[in-house]
């Protein structure tokens, strides 16, 4: 194959993909959890007074995109094909014919994510503001690094670039911005040994502690830590309120080792596939190649939780950690040049710091586990550059995110249908006059998406106030695919309806 094809069939590639996100990003609905608020006054007020939390970067993508539909197209799909891309870039090192199968890869592992994670991140809109763009950010940071530090030309505009990137990266997700910290803090502490690289890198210390600084101000979390719990008990802590370092340190120890590291083999194959490959690849290229076979206890691992529902145990626990600890040792034997197993394992222990701090709270949920998977993913890349660059690895990962694609964009059509047909009715009973809307429902209820439908009085005012329907409608919606035998309706389906009156208790309390 000719190099001038090679480069053609790639953008082919990266074309189909970004048209393929775009796609996604569009079929994505607006959630009830949050979403239609931040569509309203009332988010772009939360947003400017922090009355939720110190999320300021990752808020505002939240209020543009539930404002501006275009905006939300543009920008979770512009993220979700950046985030593939960026992890390819990265892995690649400049070698172009690692490229394209690393991307193939990428798209095929992320694509892999359970229905659970997806619907609180691809299929989540304000979810995806905070968890899904500071991914991308986050990796966009690690490429202007690696730029700078191969660069070393115009270190005060790349310092200056460092300090604004930092102090935005640091401004989406509380655990986050500790993560952070650290990072940059890792990249200060590295350029005291090189010389040019002191300016931008502190620069990008200082911009990540200013955002924490401000993340942390925030008064939601002042009381937190007062009264054990805040947002009406949506956040507690693990831990009672003023107990001494030792009495917090343990308990949030025990959250993290007994709960959030086996957890992450809960609900799919997103964390166990890479970790085993890390574990294998990585002794398979030292001398301890008889411990590759040890690639299987993570996967054994996913399978013993999964099949059982149990994470809480000691030994499903104490299974999650050794397969967590497994992959450090296999990247620390792995035979490769002293700085590149430095930056590996670096790298690595990002993922389990990312989930540490979450430890302090009793919050749980799989998008939390997202940045950790795509780093896992990045280094199992790696690993495998000379399995995927060879013929059969790159026609295996083209094939499997093909099939991945296909799985998703399936499900992402009939919910757009469905929206479709939601919106035509929507103007039809309007342009009626009528007092009663009747809306149909597809079936991908926490496959695709979550609470789509209102479930009170309160989040029914919500839903007519960013629909534009009138507040003396009553608001009647089908169950799960009633979409497809619309405009006929079962009498099951009618059985089963969830019917919203008006209610005057909220109106009132809807932002003007």
């Amino acid at each position: 194959m000719t190099q001038r094809r090679k480069i053609w069939i790639c953008r082919a590639v990266l074309a189909a993909a970004l048209i393929y996100y775009l796609f996604i990003a569009w079929a994505v609905p607006y959630s009830c959890t949050d979403d239609l608020q931040w569509g309203m006054e009332q988010g772009v007020r939360w947003w400017r007074y922090g009355l939720l939390n110190g999320r300021y970067a990752g808020n505002l993508c939240a209020v543009l995109m539930c404002h501006f539909p275009a905006v939300k197209v543009l920008l979770m799909g512009g993220c979700m094909f950046a985030i593939p891309l960026l992890m390819a870039v990265l892995m690649a090192r400049g070698e172009r014919e690692r490229f394209l199968p690393m991307f193939l890869a990428a798209n095929a592992m992320i694509l892999l994510m359970p229905p659970v994670m997806w619907t609180e991140l691809y299929g989540w809109v304000s979810g995806f503001g905070n968890y899904g763009v500071s991914a991308a950010v986050f990796l966009g940071f690690l490429l202007l690094v690696r730029r700078t530090r191969q660069g070393r030309d115009r270190l005060g505009a790349r310092a200056a670039a460092l300090f604004v990137w930092a102090l935005v990266m640091g401004l989406f997700v509380e655990t986050l911005s500790l993560l952070f910290v650290g990072v940059t803090l890792v990249l200060g502490l590295y350029s005291i040994c090189d010389r040019p690289l002191r300016l931008p890198f502190w620069a990008g210390f200082a911009g990540a502690v200013l955002a924490a600084g401000l993340m942390f101000s925030n008064g939601v979390l002042a009381e937190l830590m007062g009264q054990g719990a805040a947002l009406q008990g949506l956040r507690s802590l693990t831990f009672p309120p003023g107990s001494g370092p030792l009495t917090a340190g343990t308990a949030v120890l025990e959250w993290y080792f007994h709960r959030l590291l086996p957890i992450a083999f809960l609900r799919g194959m997103h964390i166990a596939l890479p970790l085993s490959l890390i574990v294998a690849l990585g002794f398979w290229n030292s001398r301890l190649r008889p411990l590759a076979a040890l690639g299987l206890l993570p996967l054994g691992t996913f399978f013993l939780i999964w099949s059982t529902g149990d994470y809480m145990t000691w030994y499903h626990a104490a299974a999650g950690c050794l397969c967590w600890g497994l992959a450090l040792l296999a990247l620390a034997a792995a035979e490769c040049g002293p700085e590149l197993k430095l930056r590996r394992l670096l790298l690595f222990l990002a993922a389990p710091l990312a989930l540490l701090p979450l430890a302090a709270t009793t919050t749980l949920g799989q998008r939390f586990y997202f940045l950790p998977t795509l780093i896992l993913i990045m280094l199992a890349m790696d690993l495998a550059a000379p399995l995927l660059t060879a013929r059969t690895g790159a026609w295996t990962a083209g094939l499997a995110a093909a099939a991945l694609m296909l799985l998703w964009g399936y499900r992402g059509a009939a919910v757009a249908r469905c929206t479709l047909v939601r919106a035509a009715e929507i103007r039809r009973a309007a342009a009626a006059g009528e007092d009663r809307l009747v809306l149909p429902t597809d079936r991908y209820d926490r496959i695709f998406w979550v609470t789509r439908n209102p479930w009170d009085a309160e989040y029914a005012s919500y839903f007519r106030k960013f629909y534009g329907i009138s507040e003396d409608v009553t608001l009647i919606f089908l169950p799960g695919g009633s979409d497809e035998t619309w405009p006929d309706c079962t009498p099951e389906q009618w059985e089963n309806r969830l019917e919203m009156p008006p209610s005057d208790d909220f109106v009132s309390t809807l932002p003007e």
